[in-house]
């Protein structure tokens, strides 16, 4: 369904590009000129919201290590419009049905499930399935579905992933690699289903305590997703009962406040410089995510909370 959401938007950002070419070229713009603008249109839709959302956070976020000078900004800025025109102009609308890795039967490579975020489809991990994520791991994906459904009503269709997973991997239990809400999708699993097909669970720039931005969306997992609403508050209070790490963003432009991103009871791993959507295809991300899905399992109750900071100069 979200695919088609999006086949629709883009088609009419490239109509809207068209009428504004014609237009500015009969008004006697220069052709070339004309043509530029009409090519940008569609970064210009991404940049311009965006741009809002890194202005908010950093007024928000006043912490000494989330200030960027000016020309990192703007690098951050662009890097961001870039690769969120990609995932939602490109990726999800026209490639969302690319073949998943191959299944090999062997407990022993670690089996990985990846949750995507908030009006995203499984092809926002395209990028990292195609270059980068180890052959060696047994990966599958999920699409979260319906698009705007409350939170919870992801637990049933994760269970049904989990399981086909292990079924095919032989895997005793899996990993949850999860972006933005799929790691409160991933938390709305282990209290409906249990924790005994979980080994550990990744969240990337997962709102746990909710986001200012989660009020100007739509639909009722965004209502959950509210800054100190009374769903994330409830989640506050609750341990989780297996190994959570935390990756966040210093710069992350829609999950703020920042601190959000990290549970009192898990790992925290902080990044420099990397927006919200970046961070699904960072290269400094991918090869940290490898490090700590190939950890040992710790035993849940020697799991304390660590908090171990990157920032760009590692």
């Amino acid at each position: 369904m979200l695919s088609r959401i999006l086949r629709v938007g883009s088609l009419l950002e490239i109509a809207l590009a068209v009428v504004l070419v014609v237009w500015f070229i009969d008004s006697g713009m220069t052709v070339w000129i004309a043509i530029a603008i009409g090519v940008l249109l569609p970064l210009i839709v991404h940049a311009v919201p965006l741009g809002i959302e890194f202005i908010t956070g950093a007024l928000i976020d006043r912490r000494p290590i989330a200030r960027l000078n000016p020309i990192d900004a703007v690098r951050v800025w662009l890097a961001e419009s870039w690769r969120s025109f990609v995932v939602f102009n490109v990726d999800q609308p026209w490639r969302a049905r690319f073949p998943e890795p191959q299944i090999v039967n062997d407990s022993s490579r670690p089996a990985v499930l990846l949750l995507h975020g908030y009006m995203c489809n499984r092809a926002v991990w395209r990028l990292w399935l195609s270059n980068g994520m180890p052959a060696r791991w047994n990966v599958a994906t999920i699409n979260l579905e319906p698009v705007y459904a409350d939170v919870d009503a992801y637990a049933e269709s994760i269970h049904q992933s989990i399981e086909q997973l292990r079924a095919s991997s032989g895997a005793q239990r899996v990993t949850l690699v999860c972006h933005s809400m799929g790691g409160l999708a991933a938390r709305a699993y282990l209290r409906s289903k249990g924790h005994d097909a979980v080994a550990r669970v990744v969240t990337i720039d997962t709102p746990h305590h909710g986001t200012v931005f989660a009020r100007f969306a739509h639909g009722a997992n965004t209502r959950q997703m509210r800054h100190s609403c009374e769903y994330v508050r409830r989640l506050a209070q609750l341990e989780e009962p297996v190994e959570f790490i935390c990756f966040a963003g210093h710069h992350d432009n829609l999950v703020v406040p920042r601190e959000s991103q990290v549970l009192a009871c898990a790992e925290a791993i902080w990044f420099g410089r990397i927006g919200h959507i970046a961070m699904t295809g960072s290269d400094q991300v991918l090869a940290k995510l490898i490090e700590v899905v190939e950890r040992p399992i710790a035993a849940h109750d020697t799991i304390d909370a660590r908090s171990l900071k990157m920032n760009s100069a590692h």
